[in-house]
């Protein structure tokens, strides 16, 4: 029940919050998240780093949760993150901190729950880390497209080095 609570409270902030203006603008980084998050979910679908539980209905899996997660719930936090970005680099740097820290904060509040679960040497830690990543490369790709598809390769290669999964786990 909590996913869909979840969705709720972000589609309701999204109605209060959303810049309009932005909504546009900001619809091929949320393609770009999108496109990055489900390749992630076909190379580590038998060897996930971390998984969604859900508690409450029998019909909320990971692979449930992770679609209503890419297709409804980051495509709004995307563009109220995108519609909201500061200008200037100090406050732009606090404002991907801030998120950064509120979505790992989410998160580890879901683990206490035992909603969030990690595996295969991926932690909260690697969470934040990987957020900062996120949020960065969002807001890269919002303003330089290119630059960032540029940049996704070699980071993507330097995270599957640092968290292989097994060729054979591939389908």
């Amino acid at each position: 029940m909590y996913v869909i609570g979840i969705i709720f409270v972000w589609v309701v902030t999204g109605f209060f919050l959303l810049n309009k203006e932005y909504i546009h603008q900001a619809y091929t980084t949320v393609q770009y998240y999108i496109l990055l998050n489900l390749v992630y979910n076909f190379l580590y679908y038998d060897y996930v780093l971390w998984s969604y539980k859900g508690k409450s209905l029998s019909f909320l899996n990971h692979t449930f949760i992770e679609l209503a997660f890419t297709f409804i719930v980051m495509p709004i936090a995307i563009t109220i993150f995108i519609g909201y970005f500061p200008n200037h680099l100090f406050p732009a740097v606090m404002y991907v901190l801030a998120w950064s820290v509120c979505f790992t904060a989410l998160e580890w509040v879901s683990s206490l729950w035992d909603m969030f679960v990690y595996d295969h040497g991926w932690s909260l830690f690697h969470s934040f880390w990987f957020n900062l990543l996120m949020f960065t490369m969002l807001i890269v790709h919002f303003k330089r497209p290119f630059i960032a598809i540029i940049l996704s390769v070699p980071l993507a290669l330097v995270l599957i080095w640092l968290f292989p999964f097994p060729l054979s786990s591939l389908n």
